[in-house]
């Protein structure tokens, strides 16, 4: 365990000098040393593929300078290929040769003291339009929160080059944003203004949840309104894409309301989603909070679609302390004007937690294009294990 965690403690600290007069255990105290182990295995009926296999690794770790201030810094290895021998880089979305991708997620100091929070390097932005976990966005910049009280705290950021979002890549350019956290007792409620030079004017996102624990119900809202920039933006694009982009000077209007009860073993979720005319960007990555909505797995949002909605549902059971099984569906409709793409997906799953650290999710989907959707028709099965640590 000692030469693990001593590995550890010298990645996490930059190659630490072998000339350092500091003991090995005086350079390991107090290092904070997390992430996980995952393998994914796929199982498709209708892509260029039959099997892909995906593994990931994400390691971070939390090293003290001070009672208020610490650098943290996270490293991502992820390595995916299909049957038919194209590898898939899972970091960025590109199709790459048959090897790991690699790279530092994040390199920050995080400094707190009282009710302040401060991170300044390459670090991450946890917000409402952005992605969090292996590809998660992050950037050169600065993000501070300020605790008000103990029921509000707002929040502000200033990035530069920013990365890892699928929906909208900012990349050079500069983003800021700022936001209210308010939480008191059953209510919680969020807004934020996001703005990315040349590109999106304005980006207005609010949240609420609503919980009644007495009788396991939670009503939840987001409601998202983004001005676009009237210069070229590439919208839909992927990382990398060489895409010159079209000229947009519209708003984009996007909500999502949703319905939990939770209570007796029994879980049920059903909401329904819905876009404006003029599409756009609400939201950067198709894994941030507001866009990530829908239960199913081939299929899991809307946010940045034109005319579009989405009605969804999920059923779930606890069969006893280390087994659920569940049931979900999406049904998404978008209008002529939008490509008359419609969805249904059906998906049946069953989650294990085969230890305290190690769990297993398995599901079965079934994608059912129609209109101008028919050539996405495909069936997914998917087992994965993943360790915690």
């Amino acid at each position: 365990m000692l030469k693990k965690l001593s590995l550890a403690a010298l990645i996490a600290m930059g190659g630490a000098s072998f000339a350092s007069a500091t003991p090995l255990t005086e350079a390991i105290k107090n290092v904070n040393f997390g992430g996980y182990l995952r393998v994914r295995i796929y199982h498709e009926s209708d892509k260029d593929y039959t099997t892909k296999w995906r593994t990931t690794a994400l390691f971070k770790f939390s090293v003290p300078v001070s009672e208020e201030l610490k650098f943290n810094t996270g490293y991502a290895f992820d390595w995916s290929i299909n049957s038919n021998g194209t590898a898939i880089n899972e970091v960025n979305g590109e199709t790459t040769p048959p090897a790991p991708a690699a790279g530092n997620v994040k390199f920050f100091l995080q400094y707190s003291k009282d009710n302040l929070t401060a991170l300044v390097g390459k670090i991450p932005v946890p917000t409402p339009i952005t992605s969090t976990g292996v590809g998660e966005t992050t950037g050169a910049g600065v993000l501070a929160l300020y605790k008000v009280n103990p029921n509000l705290t707002i929040a502000a950021a200033g990035i530069d080059a920013m990365v890892g979002n699928d929906l909208y890549n900012p990349n050079g350019k500069n983003v800021y944003t700022a936001g209210v956290l308010f939480n008191q007792d059953n209510v919680s409620a969020e807004a934020w203004y996001f703005n990315v030079d040349d590109a999106i004017d304005s980006d207005i996102v609010l949240r609420a949840t609503y919980k009644m624990p007495e009788n396991g119900l939670a009503l939840h809202a987001d409601f998202a309104t983004a001005e676009l920039d009237d210069k070229n933006v590439a919208t839909g694009a992927k990382i990398g894409a060489d895409i010159t982009g079209v000229k947009l000077d519209k708003t984009q209007t996007y909500f999502n309301i949703s319905a939990t009860y939770a209570k007796d073993g029994v879980c049920a979720k059903l909401g329904y989603a819905q876009t404006g005319e003029d599409g756009g960007i609400v939201a950067l990555d198709s894994d941030s909070p507001i866009a990530a909505v829908l239960p199913t797995e081939q299929k899991t949002g809307i946010a940045d679609t034109a005319d579009t909605s989405a009605i969804y549902g999920k059923v779930g059971y606890t069969v006893d302390a280390k087994t659920n099984v569940f049931a979900a569906a999406s049904v998404i409709d978008a209008s002529e004007d939008a490509g008359d793409k419609d969805y249904n997906e059906y998906l049946v799953g069953v989650k294990y937690k085969y230890t305290k650290k190690m769990n297993v999710y398995a599901y079965y989907s079934i994608l059912d294009g129609d209109n101008g959707a028919k050539d996405k028709d495909n069936n997914e099965a998917r087992i994965e294990f993943k360790y915690s640590f």
